[in-house]
């Protein structure tokens, strides 16, 4: 027998629906607990309880919710925090070195009005958070026996639009980790995301006391006022933009003499843009692993109309003012390291190792860079105390790029005016910078760092090895335009300046580059009688300095080669020297004073130039030297060709000794070009050269040296 069975009728009436409905939603409710949102006040209290958690004293006066427009309305709302961190390390005073840091901080609005609320698992959302425009914040701490700081703000126009938040849970509390417990409260604060967060105004007295003798005494006042501060685009710890309208503030400080100094600052419009915090995050974290991808925490900012006054007594003051300040791509790398523990280990009462701490902040620092940083349009006045007049500076620009943990691409400084430096002295500048800057490897850097803990005497027996650990693989710099007034209206010149060196055996370096141009000094500010002399007989009132030098070692070929040493003097000559080595081995910059001079025995001379241009030295420097002597020029011509004769003495060799003689006697007479050239059919080893001494006869034809006038 089959039963059938009769399915019951839907209800149909409205009660009846309403009845079912009621019943799915509590069934619903009690089986799925985990998707359960509160809103209004139930949600309110969630986050009072979560703030609670944190430890943050909570105060309100009456909480009033509208269902309507789905709106909190809390009055006289108040937040608090405060605590005390004994046995901080302090400078001086107590006998043990320690003092307790007591601190409070506060924050209350008359009113606070939330709209769309909700709350589930954790997690926060409002469609809008704002606090009435009485709302201030304090801060106060106290150093026992030390002194105390106090701060209080006001706020205007402080909201958050379309704002949410993960309420976070601390670890318990644990005397070992008094900061890094405090991790997923920065990670909550730092990952909100929102469409807006704004204060239109904050207004801030600071103060702070010092005890001395017993007695408080107030040491700094301050205020500082803020406009248009602005968070926006917030989202997955990106932040869209950051932006500050102005910002103005002034302090006064005791000095010791019993005046007060002050020091006043502004700044116009501020903007950051593109910023990622959970960058920051993830390098205090230990549990995210180092990675070598660059992420750009800033993608560009700039800030303008910085204006600057501090008085170094009463009444005489530095004031600068800066037009314009850009900074383009801050990155990051997460690098290994523990400033967290560093910090447990402080309000632990722990001794802190030398070496984890000089690596953890370094390996802090390696983790950022900056591709574009420069501000512009910067003057200076500075009064000198001893005549009250003021001194300028201006520089168009100053700008450094490429700084990360790999080296410097440029520092550089452009078009530097100081017209009115005290005593009639100035200084113009077009451009100078420093840069092709390669740190070394840190491996070997932090292993060195750990020999020096260990054996601090190392460095005084193996200074090489300490260079080698910590020198840049390269450097430069670069000069141009440089016009100095002494004090004394002396004028010196830089036309150009630039340098650069590196090395594949550091720290000695295997390539080397540099050339000065036009580098002009008074005669009459040199201090060398006889020189000065000379140089004044030969018609010149400013010496006119060039040179260059070019050095290169090739690790592949291991020719050492010096294509050019170059030193020019207008109105007195130009002298040039190249020569070539070839079979240098790399033992002798590894360890020069080790394995150098076995290094040089098997090295081989290829060929040598030297050649000398005159303009002046000889044609106009052998008369006055006659003159000064008070013999007849060619006589004294004749002499020098008699030197340089008994010079070649040594060698033995008549057929070079009448070379020298006759290439010095024709360039004497008619001064032009004398040039000497060492090219010898085959390359030379500089053990058979020494070896030569014993029969320096041999030398000229062993090493085809030819000397040639004019």
């Amino acid at each position: 027998m089959i039963f059938q069975t009769t399915p019951a009728p839907f209800p149909t009436s409205a009660k009846a629906r309403a009845r079912l409905l009621s019943l799915s939603t509590a069934l619903a409710l009690v089986s799925a607990p985990a998707l359960a949102q509160d809103s209004g006040t139930a949600a309110f209290d969630a986050y009072v309880d979560g703030l609670k958690a944190l430890g943050i004293e909570v105060e309100n006066g009456n909480v009033s919710y509208d269902a309507g427009s789905d709106t909190l309305t809390i009055t006289d709302s108040t937040l608090a925090l405060g605590g005390t961190i004994n046995d901080l390390p302090a400078e001086d005073g107590d006998a043990d070195g320690k003092t307790d840091l007591t601190y409070e901080i506060s924050f209350s609005s008359g009113t606070v009005t939330i709209n769309g609320l909700t709350h589930e698992n954790g997690a926060f959302q409002a469609a809008s958070w704002v606090y009435s425009d009485d709302s201030e914040f304090t801060f106060s701490g106290s150093a026992e026996g030390k002194g105390r700081l106090e701060l209080d703000g006001r706020l205007t126009g402080v909201s958050a639009t379309d704002y949410s938040f993960t309420m976070p849970e601390l670890p318990a509390e644990d005397p070992e980790r008094q900061v890094s417990r405090w991790l997923p409260f920065l990670k909550a604060s730092l990952l909100a995301s929102y469409e807006e967060i704004k204060v239109d105004s904050t207004a801030m007295t600071i103060e702070a006391f010092a005890m001395e003798d017993g007695k408080e005494v107030q040491v700094v006042t301050g205020t500082t006022q803020l406009d248009g501060y602005r968070l926006s685009d917030a989202a997955n710890g990106r932040i869209g933009e950051y932006s500050i309208d102005s910002m103005t503030q002034t302090f006064r400080t005791a000095a010791p003499d019993g005046s007060t100094l002050t020091q006043s600052t502004s700044q116009g419009k501020t903007i950051y843009s593109d910023m990622d915090v959970a960058a920051f995050i993830d390098l205090l974290d230990p549990a995210v692993p180092e990675s070598d991808t660059e992420i750009v925490m800033i993608r560009e900012g700039s800030a303008v109309d910085y204006k600057s006054q501090q008085e170094l007594v009463e009444g005489m003051s530095i004031d600068m003012t800066i037009d314009r300040a850009a900074i383009g791509e801050v990155t990051f790398i997460k690098r290994e390291n523990n400033l967290l523990d560093l910090l447990d280990d402080l309000l632990a009462k722990k001794e802190p190792v030398p070496e984890e701490l000089i690596t953890g902040v370094f390996q802090f620092y390696r983790s950022f860079g900056i591709t574009d940083a420069r501000i512009s349009g910067i003057n200076v006045q500075v009064p000198p105390l001893a005549s009250g007049e003021k001194a300028s500076v201006a520089i168009k620009e100053m700008a450094m790029t490429n700084v990360n943990s790999d080296g410097i691409g440029e520092m550089m400084l452009v078009g530097l005016d100081a017209p009115s430096l005290p005593d009639g002295a100035s200084v113009k500048l077009d451009w100078a910078a420093i840069g092709d800057i390669e740190f070394a490897d840190y491996t070997p850097m932090r292993a060195m760092i750990s020999t020096l803990m260990a054996d601090p005497d190392f460095g005084e027996d193996h200074p090489l090895d300490v260079a080698r650990a910590f020198m840049p693989l390269s450097f430069g710099y670069e000069i141009k335009g440089l016009d100095v007034v002494t004090p004394d209206k002396e004028q010196v010149k830089i036309g150009a300046a630039e340098m650069t060196v590196s090395t594949t055996v550091s720290p000695i370096p295997t390539n080397v580059f540099v050339r000065n141009e036009g580098i002009q000094v008074p005669v009459r500010a040199i201090d060398d009688p006889e020189a000065e002399a000379l140089f004044t007989a030969l018609g010149l009132e400013n010496v006119v300095w060039s040179d260059e030098t070019r050095l290169y070692w090739d690790e592949t070929t291991l020719e050492l080669r010096l294509e050019k040493f170059m030193v020019e003097i207008e109105g007195l000559g130009r002298a040039e020297l190249s020569a070539r080595f070839a079979n240098v081995p790399k033992s002798l910059f590894e360890d020069p004073e080790g394995q150098g001079q076995m290094a040089l025995i098997v090295a081989q001379f290829v060929d040598a130039s030297l050649t000398f241009r005159d303009d002046g030295l000889a044609s106009k420097g052998i008369a006055h030297i006659a003159e000064e002597q008070g013999i007849p020029e060619n006589v004294f011509r004749e002499a020098l060709v008699a030197q340089a004769a008994q010079a070649t003495a040594p060698v033995q060799n008549e057929a070079f000794t009448k070379m020298v003689s006759d290439a010095i006697s024709k360039f004497l007479e008619n001064p032009g070009e004398l040039k000497v050239t060492l090219t010898p059919e085959a390359a030379v080893p500089l053990a058979q050269i020494l070896g030569s001494m014993a029969a320096p006869q041999t030398l000229p034809d062993l090493l085809a040296v030819k000397i040639e006038a004019n």
